[in-house]
């Protein structure tokens, strides 16, 4: 017999006897909250393995109610439903963390379908996690660690963790290799060893993801350096050259080791690199007059080879990439980039926007998804959160 505890938050009681009629005949043990208050309260003095909430809820929405699961219950999954389907919302839940996104008017088979796939991934999921438990201090002996080391046991392994000390020897000096082992965050999306010795993510955001933000919004640029050659016949390390002489002469280079004169400078006071990668030359232009205006140096390719080839040798801070392209989709180059460049911001831009595309792209780590035609006012307010981020 199945069960899994599900909550279920609607402001139309409705909905939530629907939702709750549906999954109970499948077995779920389905709870039903109408505020995003209640279903707060629930959260904190029940256990639930999935919440599905609705969108628009009076008072506190359904994307703010998912950012406090995330900040507080990370490791609880999100299935977002609604009325008003936008790709707008479905990309702002995507990056929240929602398993799913299921627009109104949904059929039972629908519901079931979603809610089965959610929560079997999330089963295979917390099989595949190492153990974060700690151990219980009051495991260890009694007593003093060592006749060199005068502390109690239990008390040290209070102050650090119970791991810690049953790496203590009789050198009263920590095996290193024991201590550094590290677990993945899925919060910060990294390796992190605060996760192994607290048992849990950081409650809010992640602090070396803050650090890194504010460091972003200073002005101070982080780049991965490349150690690759600029050429056959230009045997130097591209990240030297680009320290002595600047990013704009090492874009200028060409095979003849000359820089171009006419192409020297022309980019010294944009902030930012972009790459636009679409096979239509007037929405790059279109992309590169809105951009500039923006303090961005904006490069223009209409082939997906040739993006490859120029983020090889160059670096941007935003590329913005055409869903439809000849030779290779857009989805398959943005696994290329991400796999390649992943700190590397991604819009996709296309006229062929829909729902399930937008939350496909975001999942597979688009920084936001802009269906054509677009306004000036909104590439640049996207472009912008892109390269502050």
């Amino acid at each position: 017999m199945i069960t899994e505890k599900i909550l279920v938050v609607d402001d139309e009681e409705n909905v939530c006897n629907s939702v709750k009629k549906i999954l109970g005949r499948k077995g779920y043990e389905v709870s039903q909250a109408l505020t995003v208050n209640d279903a707060v309260k629930l959260i904190d003095n029940m256990s639930f393995d999935l919440v599905i909430t609705d969108l628009m809820i009076p008072g506190t929405s359904g994307l703010e109610l998912m950012q406090i699961i995330r900040d507080k219950y990370p490791e609880l999954d999100v299935i977002m439903i609604t009325g008003y389907a936008s790709i707008e919302s479905a990309v702002k839940a995507t990056k929240l963390g929602a398993s799913a996104y299921l627009p109104k008017p949904f059929t039972p088979d629908e519901l079931t379908k979603v809610t089965e796939s959610t929560l079997s991934n999330r089963l295979i999921r917390v099989k595949s996690q190492p153990s974060q438990k700690q151990g219980d201090p009051d495991e260890l002996p009694d007593g003093n660690i060592d006749v060199d080391m005068p502390f109690n046991a239990r008390e040290v392994a209070k102050q650090t963790s119970k791991q810690y000390v049953e790496t203590l020897t009789h050198s009263d000096v920590p095996l290193t290799k024991k201590t550094t082992e590290k677990a993945y965050c899925y919060s910060g999306a990294r390796e992190c060893r605060r996760l192994v010795l607290e048992g849990r993510e950081c409650p809010g955001e992640c602090i070396l993801r803050k650090k890194e933000n504010e460091r972003a919004k200073s002005g101070a640029r982080v780049r991965k350096l490349s150690n690759d050659l600029i050429d056959v016949d230009m045997p130097f390390n591209l990240s030297e050259v680009e320290g002595v002489t600047g990013a704009d002469y090492l874009n200028c280079l060409t095979r003849s080791d000359i820089p171009l004169a006419g192409l020297y400078g022309k980019d010294a006071t944009a902030k930012y690199s972009v790459l636009v990668v679409d096979d239509e030359p007037i929405v790059c232009h279109s992309v590169r007059k809105i951009l500039s205006k923006q303090s961005c140096a904006v490069e223009e390719v209409f082939d997906v080879d040739a993006a490859m080839r120029k983020m090889t040798i160059q670096k941007f801070d935003l590329v913005l990439l055409d869903l439809k392209m000849p030779k290779r989709s857009g989805m398959d180059v943005l696994k290329s980039i991400r796999k390649q460049w992943p700190e590397t911001p991604v819009i996709m831009v296309t006229g062929h926007g829909t729902i399930d595309t937008a939350v496909e792209a975001t999942r597979l780590g688009a920084f936001n998804f802009i269906p054509k035609p677009f306004t000036p006012s909104e590439l640049a307010t996207v472009a912008v959160e892109a390269l502050a981020a």
